[in-house]
């Protein structure tokens, strides 16, 4: 978050500072102090810890819904777990048929994938971020095939090489 450009470190809540803080919950209510008095229109995170941080949000503010305190808010970009069991908690915090919800497959190792279509849950396999894959076969581990020839609806292990240095992970 150091690193940012200038351009997303001006268009970005919390502040720098209050992100990098360690102690969880004196960066959270700092986090729920800061980021009220922002126009929030799109939010980034695990769907677990952004849903604490709602919470606490609304409860210092003594609202109901998130909408009352940013009326603009129109996309949540999530990762790192399932957000199926987390769906309809977002709905309650944000009651809007215009919200937008956009799953992403990111990790340490790399930048994996992104919902390419609102209306599926399939994701669209990021080939230029630079990741080289390969597929284990379940049935058969010896085998190990490359993108091009993983057939659909097989199960594979995924094993991936990437500029950062990781070798067959």
């Amino acid at each position: 978050m150091q690193n940012l450009p200038l351009w997303a470190k001006w268009r970005r809540t919390p502040s720098i500072d209050v992100a990098l803080m360690d102690k969880w919950e004196e960066k959270l209510d700092a986090m729920a102090k800061e980021c009220v008095k922002e126009n929030v229109s799109c939010m980034a995170g695990v769907p677990t810890w952004t849903l604490v941080l709602c919470q606490k949000i609304l409860e210092r503010e003594g609202k109901s819904n998130l909408l009352e305190i940013w009326p603009n808010l129109e996309l949540f970009m999530h990762g790192a777990v399932s957000f199926e069991p987390y769906r309809n908690l977002f709905k309650e915090l944000i009651p809007s048929k215009k919200m937008n919800y956009q799953d992403i497959y990111n990790a340490s190792e790399g930048f994996f994938g992104i919902q390419n279509n609102p209306d599926s849950n399939d994701m669209l396999l990021m080939l230029d971020y630079g990741v080289f894959y390969e597929f284990a076969c379940l049935e058969n581990p010896d085998k190990v095939v490359p993108l091009s020839e993983v057939v659909l609806h097989k199960n594979y292990a995924l094993i991936i090489s990437t500029n950062a240095g990781l070798w067959r992970y």
